[in-house]
């Protein structure tokens, strides 16, 4: 039957870890980290090296390790590693911005800060919650409990000041654009939830006027531009934009939850096809688009119907028939195409679930189809 070939095939994706789904399991990531999904980046790796490039304490200093988190949150634990949530990147534009960040939390651990500890029971109980749907069911028992003591350590306001001046010099030793700290200040700043990067910290009119003190301070001594080179078998990074337009007709609520349910799988689906396929670009994620190819991917419903199957009483159909169409980085069209996609259920089963569900095999059908027609091109 098909649904339960969809149901198999959707059960089969989720229960595949992460690390294979999207990368091969990296050995830098410590095992404790690797449960809740970490992994690490050239990128954010080599921003910090330079950033700490004969600073005291920076042979403690260990690696960068991105969480998939929603919410903004960047922290150095007691082991030397710098934790920073795919939230926190989500909300910054482009390397100069995000190093700001990184050297904040290098400038507490270069200074040797001390951590205070959340203690209240109720704020932790909240901060507890925010984790758990940050990563669903993946972390539990006292490994999700030590995640939460760590989110919830913080800094006093004091010592935030010194990180953001600590910062700036930081910045100009390696190179890093300066004003690209109050950049990253302002599109930080009405983040909220319990796990926010700026929950401890100063108000933002104070810390822009820290930054702009410091930038006065050093900007005579920037040095030259870093250039940050990734690894050999990275040198192809594509990032792939997919657009879903939206549907006009009375299910377009189920339509948009379907197109970011797919949204949420391409990227994964993506990076196992062009390593299944061998294929010489690496597909990136959204925070790391700012260093990679964007290829366009839009898809524009055209049909949408739900209908008994003859023949067969108790089963529906429902199909959406769609244009698929692949853009370069130029903007030259690669492939356009009419598409439909269909999945076959019983009629007492609810639409919404079954639609849902099926989301992991359209972002398989897309990342196909960026893959074949990618490959054909590059050729």
């Amino acid at each position: 039957m098909r649904l339960l070939a969809l149901a198999t095939v959707a059960l089969m994706l989720l229960s595949v870890p992460w690390t294979a789904m999207g990368q091969e399991a990296n050995s830098k990531v410590p095992e404790e980290w690797q449960s809740w999904g970490a992994e690490t980046d050239w990128e954010l790796t080599e921003i910090a090296r330079v950033l700490l490039k004969g600073e005291p304490n920076a042979e403690k200093f260990k690696d960068v390790l991105v969480l998939p988190l929603k919410d903004s949150n960047a922290f150095i634990n007691p082991d030397g590693y710098l934790i920073v949530t795919e939230g926190l990147l989500e909300r910054l534009n482009g390397r100069d911005e995000i190093a700001f960040v990184i050297a904040h939390e290098l400038a507490h651990f270069v200074k040797g800060h001390p951590r205070n500890l959340e203690t209240d029971p109720t704020r932790l109980e909240r901060i507890r919650n925010e984790v758990e749907r940050g990563l669903g069911t993946s972390v539990v028992g006292t490994g999700l409990q030590m995640l939460v003591n760590a989110v919830a350590s913080y800094y006093n306001r004091e010592r935030e000041r010194e990180a953001d001046a600590e910062a700036i010099r930081l910045m100009a030793k390696a190179g890093f654009e300066l004003n690209a700290a109050k950049n990253a200040l302002k599109s930080l700043s009405d983040e909220g939830g319990f796990l926010s990067w700026f929950r401890s910290h100063p108000f933002l009119t104070e810390r822009l006027e820290i930054v702009n003190d410091a930038i006065r301070r050093w900007h005579a001594s920037v040095s030259e531009p870093v250039k940050l080179l990734p690894p050999p078998d990275r040198t192809n990074e594509v990032y792939v934009d997919l657009q879903i337009a939206p549907w006009s007709g009375s299910e377009r609520t189920l339509w948009q939850e379907f197109s970011e349910e797919v949204k949420r799988w391409l990227w994964s689906s993506l990076s196992e096809l062009a390593r299944q396929f061998s294929c010489n670009f690496c597909p990136v994620k959204r925070w790391q688009r700012h260093r990679a190819k964007v290829w366009t991917l839009q898809v524009v419903p055209t049909k949408w119907q739900t209908s008994p199957l003859p023949s067969i009483g108790d089963w529906i159909r429902w199909e959406v028939r769609m244009n698929w169409q692949l853009r370069n980085e130029r903007g030259e069209i690669w492939a356009d195409q009419e598409e439909r996609f269909s999945v076959t259920f019983v009629k007492d089963e609810n639409l919404k679930s079954v639609t849902l569900s099926s989301a992991p095999l359209f972002a398989q059908r897309l990342a196909k189809f960026v893959i074949q027609n990618a490959k054909q091109k590059l050729q």
